[in-house]
């Protein structure tokens, strides 16, 4: 009986060794193999018989089948050309934000205004190694 099991296991040959389709390596040391099912094989090899012969078309076909790929290649050139003419000529702003940054600093000068109006000072520092202590409103503050 052991040797009809292991005759059957000759006969049918190394099994059938399958790469995995994916492998996750974890941070724990933990490893994880995907392997893909057979109704995904099927569609990948239903993808690669699925190329379009361009000689067995017809004219229409053909043409429009051209006039795609040009179309698509030209918006993608397109597209890359305008972003790299965008950053070249300094395009890449908003187109209002000269506005935003005019009201910031406009706020930013009120905010300044009341603070010096109720008198606040600068804290003492308490780091010996500070030269110079500036009041938080004064002209000094915050520029460089």
């Amino acid at each position: 009986m052991e040797k009809d099991s292991f005759q059957q296991l000759e006969k049918s040959g190394p099994p059938k060794r399958t790469t995995p389709k994916r492998i996750i390596h974890f941070v724990d040391g933990d490893i994880l193999e995907e392997y893909s099912t057979e109704e995904e094989e099927e569609d990948e090899e239903q993808r690669t018989n699925s190329t379009l012969d361009l000689s067995k078309l017809s004219w229409g076909p053909y043409l429009r089948h051209w006039a795609g790929r040009i179309a698509s290649s030209s918006f993608s050139t397109c597209e890359f050309l305008g972003g790299r003419f965008a950053t070249f000529f300094g395009l890449h702003q908003p187109k209002y934000q000269y506005v935003l940054n005019e009201y910031y600093r406009i706020q930013n000068k009120e905010s300044d205004n009341k603070s010096k109006g109720n008198g606040s000072k600068a804290q003492p520092s308490e780091v010996p190694t500070e030269k110079c202590h500036l009041e938080a409103g004064g002209r000094e503050y915050g520029t460089r």
